[in-house]
C-alpha cells in the first residue's frame, strides 16, 4: 500500500502541475489544482488499513490489447457505432447517436463533475454540431461525479432528465445518500469518501422515471437494466445490435479507490467503487446479471472501454468470484446495507 500512497502523491503533484501550465478554461484548472491537492493530501493522511480488513486491490487485470481502440479522434471517442465517450478526469460520460444525428437525435448518459459542463457541451458540439440538443439526458445513478453539470446542462438545453424511480429523491433535492465509506481502504480516493458530497441535486422540473417498458427515451435499440447496489436506482444500459453494455458503476474497469490507478487507467475489471457502495448484496446480483449478457463491448463510468473475449472470461470471473475480488471485509456496508426502506437512508 505504501507504494500507492508514494504514486498518489506524484500524481497530485502532476495535477498542480497540470492546472498551471494547460491552457483551459479557469473552472478546469481549478478542477485539476483541487484533485492535486486532494491527492497529495491523501497521501500524506492515508493510515495502513486495519489488519482486519482486506482493503480493495487489483482485481482481474487485463492487457492493453482489451481497451477498445477509438474509431474517430476529437474530444468524445467513438468505440462502437452510434457510442462515444469523454473522459472527464475520474469518470466518463456517454453519446448515444450517429454523428450525423443532429438536434434532439442523440442523447447525453451522465454529466460528470460540476466544473465540467464546457468540456462536455464542447464534445457535443464536435459530434453532433453546434447547436444539436440531446433528446434527453438520461443518468446510471445521481452520486456527485455523475451530476455535477446536470442542472446547467439540462437548462442550456431544455432537455428531461430520465432515471429509475428509486434515485428520484436524490435528484428531486429531498434525500442525501448515505456517507461514504473509507474503511475500504486501498487508495487515496478511497481514504476521503466520507468529505465527498452526497447531498442531492434538483432538477424537479425536468424529471422523468425511466419507462417501465426497458426502453430508453431518445436511443431506439437501447433498453435499460436496473442494477441496484452501487446506488438503489442504478442503471445500466444495453445495446443487442452491436453487443454493447453502459454498465455505469455497477462494474467498472479501474481500480477507482486508487488514485493513482485512476490517472493509469490500467484495465482491468472491477467491482464497483467500493467506497459508495452500499448494498454489497445487491451489487453482486447486478454484475452477475451484466455478465449473463455476454457483451463484446464493455464501457462504464470510471475506466476504459474494453471489448473481447478476454474481457468477457474476466466479467464472467468477477461475477463468480465477486466476494472474493469485490467485497471488502469488514466495510461499513457489507456488515449492515444501506437500503431505502431503513430510515436513515431517507
Amino acid at each position: 500500500m505504501r507504494d500507492h500512497l508514494v504514486l498518489d502523491a506524484l500524481q497530485g503533484a502532476g495535477f498542480c502541475t497540470a492546472a498551471a501550465l494547460l491552457d483551459e478554461p479557469a473552472k478546469v484548472r481549478g478542477a485539476l489544482g483541487a484533485y492535486g491537492l486532494f491527492s497529495i493530501a491523501a497521501a500524506l493522511l492515508t493510515d495502513r488499513p486495519a489488519e482486519t480488513r482486506r482493503p480493495v486491490s487489483r482485481q482481474i487485470p487485463l492487457t492493453r490489447e482489451a481497451v477498445v481502440t477509438a474509431a474517430r479522434g476529437g474530444r468524445a471517442r467513438e468505440i462502437a457505432p452510434g457510442v462515444a465517450y469523454r473522459r472527464l478526469g475520474i469518470v466518463n460520460v456517454f453519446f448515444l447517436g450517429a454523428p450525423d444525428a443532429g438536434d434532439r437525435g442523440w442523447i447525453l448518459v451522465d454529466a460528470g463533475l460540476d466544473s465540467t459542463a464546457p468540456l462536455i457541451k464542447g464534445a457535443a458540439a464536435e459530434r453532433f454540431g453546434r447547436d444539436a440538443r440531446p433528446a434527453a439526458i438520461v443518468l446510471t445513478h445521481g452520486h456527485f461525479d455523475h451530476v455535477g453539470a446536470l442542472k446547467h446542462l439540462a437548462e442550456r438545453w431544455d432537455a428531461l432528465v430520465y432515471a429509475h424511480p428509486l434515485e428520484h429523491p436524490y435528484l428531486d433535492g429531498s434525500s442525501a445518500y448515505p456517507p461514504g465509506d473509507p474503511t475500504v481502504g486501498g487508495g487515496a480516493m478511497a481514504a476521503l469518501a466520507g468529505i465527498y458530497p452526497t447531498g442531492p441535486v434538483d432538477v424537479r422540473p425536468r424529471l422523468r422515471a425511466l419507462p417501465k417498458d426497458g426502453t430508453v427515451p431518445g436511443a431506439p435499440g437501447w433498453r435499460w437494466l436496473h442494477t441496484p447496489g452501487h446506488a438503489p436506482g442504478h442503471v445500466s444500459l444495453w445495446q443487442e445490435a452491436h453487443r454493447t453494455l453502459v454498465a455505469g458503476d455497477a462494474v467498472i474497469t479501474t481500480r477507482q479507490e486508487s488514485a493513482y490507478a485512476v490517472a493509469v487507467q490500467a484495465p482491468e475489471i472491477h467491482g464497483p467503487p467500493a467506497y459508495f457502495t452500499i448494498d454489497w448484496d445487491e451489487a453482486r446480483a447486478s454484475a452477475r446479471a451484466l455478465a449473463d449478457f455476454e457483451p463484446d463491448i464493455l464501457v462504464s463510468g470510471h475506466g476504459a472501454p474494453l471489448a473481447g473475449p478476454r474481457m468477457r472470461g474476466a466479467l464472467n470471473r468477477l461475477a463468480r468470484d465477486f466476494d472474493r475480488l469485490a467485497v471488502p471485509q469488514g466495510a461499513r456496508y457489507a456488515r449492515h446495507p444501506a437500503r431505502p426502506e431503513q430510515e436513515a437512508y431517507r
